[in-house]
């Protein structure tokens, strides 16, 4: 948690937004020799050395090109071209599901996509580029100032048609999900898993990108290190077999794209390196990322499921199920092979499974595949089905208490819930484990909806844990316990742990500590960045950090500033050195990323008080009211920042507002009696201080002040 001086605003910034943004996909490599892309147009590759060519590989490795040529890895990426997109542009004008119109035109020798806006006019925008193969390819549009731009807009090559990605939902102009908006940006948010060699080069202060890449797709350079040294030595004399990389590198490298990650490191990650040296992957503290029986449900790109999983943990690698060249599953998907190599054998610890009477479904049909009920299929995209990674057990308890999908509800849909609840019952009610998961179902569930008053079931969870992301995880959820000794006392134990991810989350929890001080200078020293970067996230505005780790945080920082949580964070760094101006280009630099969240106007709000902007910071709180109409926060903080700057009459209106949208806030009730007796209301501020005191009997503060008022002193 950062600390500000007190004496500069009457709040500290917000975790409203920070918190929620912190996971972010797309990053950069490492590069040598390589040009940026020309200014007219940020979608053409760099003329490259010939050890960095897929053709190279093909000379010693035909088999492993053949299965690469054609794969989604290959063809991750490319240009448009006429060939392959003049068809699918000549399909003129159409409606998506929700009846907003569309047309598609090849005009001039360029691809146009253009939507309809209200006032009938036709937008152009211009198609340069193509993302994925199957099911779905989705066009890449020309922006301002470098930008491509992932379009609502996708092809489905199966129904040979246009659809929206964003079905029925409606995602407006300015928003950060609009097509046009920073969250569908293919410079932040995609290009490093489609490309490879990708640099994003992006200029905050002009808020621009000069993005650059060597190769279309995933090439073999992408997953395999020392190519330039493997190709300039092969055939000689003194040339050696390179070794075969261990499981551990080879699954932190696919890691390095599937999986839901922030960014750490401005150099980004390449093969061979520690996945937690530049990534913090989502772990299952996030509210909306996963459902509470283990299933993902944003879109979590497998690793984080996957290494929470029995499978993960036990040491099932990527390689054991998929081929990394074609990107396809070694055995066909229709069978139950692919599991059967550890469940028949009991490799690697697993159950002995007898297919024949496992599934109580016949053999054969739907109920009898692996996969169907245990990799459940989740709709992303609005056509692009995706096997869940957690490996969980099918239960209509799931669905039926917590809303989750289940793979026996979802294919026995003409059967009511709790007859197959009461089935699934009959065959596992009583089995050890479907207890244990159901009741971790319920604590997720209260963990996230802050309904949980104590930290004793996530402290039990956490000591029976033998996985580390599943450590990781309840450790992070225990946050708003770590003014608790028993918390501290874990904090202390994990922040020496082996495992990366564990001292992260140790030093988070320190950090939110006033006696954690000199366990987090110890950890500024940690090999590891994930934890470094913890460090210095905390110590940011503190003199305790030292030179060499703000320089490593600055760039993180700067690589990060074109998401709102960089921006935010640069705002805040400006504003402990007093930096007005730069105060101000972050912070509205993180309002145009998207215009329409209230909470990123509520956090900038903030910044901007803290340096003595306070008209500029109630112009946004009451935007921020505009968009959030149901939430007090930003009228009652309307109210604070009027009562900073002397204005106490007019503070009082914004804070009633607010205390009748919310009037379960004791805090604010406290606050607004404050005032009141500053007014000389005191029959109204007794009023205010008995609402807080109902609300929080036992608040020493509020009876103080009771005391005080009721003596008249």
């Amino acid at each position: 948690m950062k600390r500000f001086p007190p004496q500069k605003s009457l709040f500290i910034l917000g975790s409203t937004y920070l918190a929620a943004m912190a996971f972010i996909f797309g990053c950069t490599k490492k590069n040598e020799n390589k040009a940026p892309a020309p200014a007219e147009s940020s979608a053409v590759a760099t003329v490259h050395a010939d050890w960095r060519q897929p053709e190279t590989c093909l000379k010693c490795h035909e088999d492993e090109h053949k299965s690469w040529i054609g794969s989604h890895h290959a063809d991750a990426n490319r240009f448009v071209d006429t060939e392959t997109d003049a068809a699918r542009y000549g399909v003129g004008e159409f409606k998506d599901v929700a009846g907003r119109e569309y047309r598609v035109s090849y005009e001039g020798g360029d691809f146009l996509i253009s939507e309809r806006n209200p006032d009938g006019d036709y937008l152009p925008a211009k198609a340069t580029a193509v993302i994925g193969v199957t099911p779905l390819q989705q066009p890449l549009v020309e922006g301002e100032r470098g930008r491509l731009q992932a379009h609502a807009m996708a092809w489905d090559p199966d129904e040979k048609e246009w659809f929206n990605v964003f079905g029925d939902e409606e995602r407006l102009l300015g928003e950060w999900g609009h097509w046009s908006g920073q969250g569908m940006n293919w410079n932040s948010n995609c290009a490093w898993c489609h490309t490879t060699e990708y640099e994003k080069n992006y200029d905050p202060s002009k808020d621009s990108y000069a993005s650059s890449w060597t190769h279309q797709g995933i090439s073999c350079i992408a997953c395999h290190s020392d190519m330039k040294q493997h190709v300039a030595t092969i055939g000689r004399d003194d040339y050696e077999v390179p070794a075969s990389s261990e499981t551990r590198v080879m699954m932190e490298n696919c890691a390095s794209c599937h999986s839901r990650r922030e960014e750490l490191s401005e150099g980004g990650f390449e093969v061979g390196e520690s996945f937690e040296d530049h990534y913090r992957v989502m772990l299952y503290d996030h509210p909306t990322a996963y459902f509470p029986d283990g299933k993902a449900n944003e879109e979590n790109f497998v690793w984080g499921s996957f290494m929470h999983s029995r499978m993960g943990h036990a040491g099932v690698s990527c390689m054991d199920c998929h081929d990394p060249h074609s990107a396809t599953l070694k055995f066909p998907a229709d069978s139950n092979a692919t599991c059967i190599q550890c469940h028949s054998t009991g490799n690697l610890g697993a159950t002995i499974v007898d297919l024949g009477t496992h599934s109580r479904h016949p053999i054969g049909s739907d109920g009898d595949s692996c996969v169907a009920c245990h990799m459940p299929e989740r709709e992303y995209m609005a056509r692009d089905p995706r096997r869940d990674h957690g490996f969980t057990i099918p239960d209509p308890y799931m669905a039926k208490t917590f809303g989750a999908p289940d793979a026996c509800t979802s294919c026995h849909q003409d059967l009511d819930a709790d007859h197959l609840l009461s089935q699934f019952d009959k065959w596992w009610g009583d089995s050890d484990r479907v207890t244990d998961l159901r009741d971790r179902a319920h604590l997720l569930s209260d963990t996230w909806s802050g309904e949980l008053e104590s930290p004793e079931a996530i402290i039990a969870r956490l000591k029976a844990e033998e996985n580390p992301y599943w450590r990781a995880s309840w450790l992070r959820m225990l946050r708003d316990f770590s003014h608790l000794d028993e918390v501290r006392d874990l904090a202390l134990e994990y922040k020496d742990a082996d495992q990366p991810i564990l001292r992260d989350v140790a030093i988070f929890l320190l950090g939110t500590r006033a006696d954690g001080l000199e366990h987090l200078q110890a950890a500024a020293e940690d090999s590891s960045r994930i934890v470094r970067m913890q460090v210095a996230d905390t110590l940011a505005e503190s003199p305790y950090l030292s030179e060499e780790l703000r320089d490593e945080y600055n760039d993180y920082l700067q690589y990060n500033a074109d998401r709102p949580s960089g921006a935010l964070k640069l705002a805040s760094q400006a504003a402990s050195e007093g930096n007005i101006d730069l105060v101000k280009q972050y912070g509205e630099l993180a309002i145009s990323f998207d215009r329409k969240n209230a909470a990123i106007r509520y956090d900038v709000s903030i910044l901007y008080d803290r340096v003595g902007l306070g008209k500029e910071a109630i112009k946004h709180l009451r935007i921020a009211s505009a968009y959030e109409p149901n939430s007090g926060l930003y009228p009652f903080s309307i109210g604070l920042l009027l009562a900073g700057q002397g204005q106490l009459v007019k503070a009082v209106e914004p804070m009633q507002r607010a205390l009748k949208l919310d009037p379960n806030e004791h805090r604010w009730w406290y606050n607004i009696s404050i005032i009141q007796t500053r007014l000389g209301d005191l029959e109204s501020a007794r009023a205010s201080l008995q609402k807080a005191l109902d609300l929080a009997p036992q608040e020493p503060s509020y009876l103080q002040f009771m005391q005080q008022l009721s003596t008249g002193s």
